[in-house]
Order: structure tokens, then C-alpha cells, then sequence
């Protein structure tokens, strides 16, 4: 049997195959992408091949055929939700579970290139889905169902934080007790861990606190969406009613607008005429118009790419700008580092109060933490970063690679048969 680890992740996913002693093996999951390791979790139902891509083709292919098709981002994101139990594409029904298979079939068919034999594979999770229980429930359960559509027999699942100590435990030339912090697109998760005790097997016992807080890179995008962007789109302007009222914009339009991988639902028949009859009582049409240009040509992908991209910039620069012209839609923001860092200040305070409560559980004072190994790509920022010096000092933190220290911990859990929770 071949023992693999995969991190399915709101943003990225990546898979790590266990050989032998050492680190497992990453494996190639898009070719076509940048880093052929790492998957953009993204599907897009291509109209040509009238069934869905994933990953870099899914970009390629939803350009190629003018965003004509259903793109479909950060589905991770809905597996706790209630609300969300199926979606027409295409005069076709899609549960939630079925449309993650999609994504899980393209790791399963790059596994058979590898390998014909059985596999065990360990899935990541983050610590928290959801803070309700019934709702943790379902995602874990979906999760479990559309593993099984996408063909996989024996599956296991691992909290995220915990295989990413577990990658780094496997460079230690001796004990530590470590904070083991993963900073996604969805979430971010503490784990409280010992590592290098040279135990194998069940490791329960070197778990002494696993906690998460829904922030992530996600949230940081929707900041700067709703402080930035959104007055483009109709944001803070009025509209007269029938009554001859000024009211305010539409809140449920913003909150979709706020989340990229939203967007494609305000483009439903009632929701286009609702923005029709917008434009025509607005105090501003103008900006209607734009939100009308952005949902009609399917363009949020690309606005929130432009926000990534000022993002990723100001990790190296104290400013930036979000750029984006298409379609009578011309955006061009100036974003400074300090203005971001303003933005998801209450955000972080919410991920810092968890990082010390996972503490406080494990009885574990500031103090006493030897190292904090550091990964997921939100990670990067350096506000994030700053949180963490403040609390640790640099000198205690650690990195490996951001995207994928977490599939390579699930292959060691899958190979070493480690037991670290109940899931």
C-alpha cells in the first residue's frame, strides 16, 4: 500500500507521496502552473469539453472561452455551509460534495499516474471549519463523502497545524516545545506541540492544545475589497425607492461583493433585474453600471487577483497599487502597507487572542515556547509576521516552504502511522 498526504486547501492544494525515511516526495499536480506541486484549488465547466478543469487549465480555459463558462473558487470555504446544498451549471445539478470530487479526482487520477496500488491517504483539515458543532459536522462529512466520489478507499484526516509540526519535527536534532502556526486563505490554527520526543506511532500525548479562528488571506482580500473597491461598485451611495425614499445601497449585494468567490452568484435572474432597477434610481449609476460590467462579464476573478496582487506586493514594499481596467471598469487605488495593516488590525487582534488561548490551555507561558514554526501563505505578510516577533522575538521563528510543509507532514502521518486525534 502507498501512503499519501494531501492538502486540500482553500486556495492551494498540494500532495506529498511517503517513501522511505526522510521528507515524502512532493508530487506534480498541475504541470502547466508556475509550481507544478501546487494546485490552485480552482474548477471552471468549460464549455468546450462540457465538463470541468481545475488549476492552471481552469484559468487557461476560462480566458480562452471569454469567462463564457462557471468558475468556481475557494469551495473549501462552503463545506460548512447549511445554505449551500446544490447549484445548477449547465442544466445540471452539482452537490457541494461532487464539485469538491471534481478537485479530489484530479489528485486521485495524478496519484495512478504514480502508482497502481492501493493508497492510504491523510487529509489536512483546519482546526475549526466552523464554530457551530452541527456545522463542523457537515464539513467534515462532505469532506469524507466527496473523497470517496473522487475514488479514494481508505481515508484519514489530520488538523493541518499538527502535520505541519510534523514536517518540521523531521529536521530537529533535538526536543522542542513548539507553536506551530498556519496562516491559509480560510482560516488560521495554532497547535501547541512537542516535538523530537523520538515517539512514533501515537502521538497524543505531545498535543497539549489545537485551536483555529475563520481569518485568513480570504478575509485580509475582503478588507481591502470593502474599504477600497467597493465605493466603485455602489458602495456608500443612496437609491430612490418607489416611495420616493433615499435608501442606502443594497448590504446583501456588498457582502457578496466582499468575497470573491461570491460574486458568480449575483448573477442570477433576479439579481440582474435588481441591479437594473438600481441603476435607474441610483444617486450614482454610474457605479451600478460598473458593478452590472463586473457580474455580467464574470470579472470578479480577475478583480480579486488584482487585490492579490497588491497584497503579495506590499510583503516587500511599502506601497502598491490595484490596477484594473476592463470592460468600462477602471480602477486604480493606491494602497500603502500601513493602510492595509490599519485595515485587518481587528483581525489580527481576533487571530492573535486565539494563538494565545490555545496557549493558556496548553498551560504554556509566552516564555516557555522554544520555537514557532510558521507556514501557510498568509504567513508572508508582514503584519502577521510582527504579531509574532512582538509575542515570540525573531529569533524563534521558523519556516520551510509556506505552500507545502503541511501536505509533507499528512505523508508522514500516512507513512508512520501516526495517531494524533480523533476526527
Amino acid at each position: 500500500m502507498e501512503r499519501f498526504g494531501l492538502d486540500f486547501g482553500t486556495t492551494n492544494t498540494s500532495l506529498a507521496w511517503a517513501q522511505g525515511e526522510g521528507l515524502p516526495r512532493l508530487c506534480v499536480l498541475d504541470p502547466p502552473a508556475p509550481d507544478p506541486h501546487v494546485l490552485r484549488t480552482l474548477l471552471y465547466y468549460s464549455l468546450e469539453q462540457r465538463g470541468f478543469v481545475v488549476g492552471q487549465r481552469a484559468i487557461d480555459e476560462y480566458l480562452a472561452e471569454d469567462m463564457a463558462g462557471t468558475l468556481i473558487q475557494s469551495i473549501k470555504t462552503f463545506l460548512g455551509s447549511e445554505s449551500f446544498e446544490e447549484t445548477w451549471i449547465q442544466d445540471r445539478a452539482y452537490t457541494l460534495e461532487g464539485l469538491v470530487a471534481v478537485a479530489l479526482r484530479h489528485v486521485h487520477a495524478a496519484i495512478r499516474t504514480l502508482t497502481t496500488d492501493d493508497v492510504l491517504l491523510v487529509m489536512g483539515r483546519p482546526a475549526v471549519y466552523i464554530a457551530q458543532t452541527a456545522r463542523e459536522r457537515l464539513a467534515r462529512d462532505r469532506l469524507r463523502r466527496a473523497a470517496a466520489l473522487a475514488g479514494f478507499g481508505e481515508v484519514s484526516f489530520e488538523y493541518e497545524p499538527i502535520a505541519a509540526g510534523l514536517a518540521y519535527e523531521a529536521s530537529l536534532a533535538r526536543p522542542e516545545l513548539a507553536l506551530i502556526a498556519d496562516f491559509g486563505g480560510g482560516t488560521s490554527d495554532f497547535t501547541v506541540m512537542r516535538l523530537g520526543t523520538g515517539t512514533r506511532g501515537d502521538r497524543r500525548a505531545d498535543i497539549l492544545a489545537t485551536a483555529g479562528v475563520q481569518i485568513g488571506g480570504d478575509t485580509f482580500d475582503a478588507r481591502i475589497m470593502a474599504a477600497r473597491l467597493a465605493p466603485h461598485f455602489g458602495a456608500g451611495t443612496t437609491y430612490r425607492s418607489m416611495e420616493g425614499r433615499d435608501l442606502p445601497f443594497p448590504s446583501h449585494l456588498l457582502e457578496r461583493l466582499g468575497h470573491w468567490h461570491e460574486i458568480p452568484f449575483l448573477r442570477g435572474r433576479k439579481t440582474r433585474e435588481l441591479l437594473g432597477r438600481l441603476q435607474w434610481a441610483s444617486s450614482a449609476p454610474d457605479a451600478v453600471a460598473r458593478l452590472r460590467a463586473l457580474v455580467d462579464g464574470n470579472l470578479g476573478f480577475f478583480l480579486f487577483e488584482a487585490i492579490e496582487r497588491a497584497k503579495s506586493r506590499l510583503s516587500s514594499a511599502a506601497d502598491a497599487r490595484i490596477a484594473f481596467h476592463a470592460d468600462g471598469i477602471d480602477v486604480d487605488e493606491r494602497l500603502t502597507r500601513a493602510d492595509f495593516e490599519t485595515l485587518i488590525a481587528p483581525d489580527l487582534a481576533r487571530v492573535e487572542r486565539c494563538m494565545h488561548d490555545v496557549l493558556a490551555t496548553a498551560r504554556v507561558d509566552v516564555r516557555n515556547v522554544q520555537a514557532v514554526f510558521v507556514t501557510g501563505g498568509s504567513a508572508q505578510i508582514p503584519a502577521v509576521r510582527a504579531m509574532l516577533i512582538r509575542a515570540f522575538g525573531a529569533e524563534r521563528l521558523r519556516a520551510q516552504d509556506y505552500l507545502t510543509s503541511v501536505a509533507q507532514g499528512l505523508g508522514l502521518t500516512a507513512r508512520d502511522g501516526v495517531r494524533v486525534s480523533e476526527i
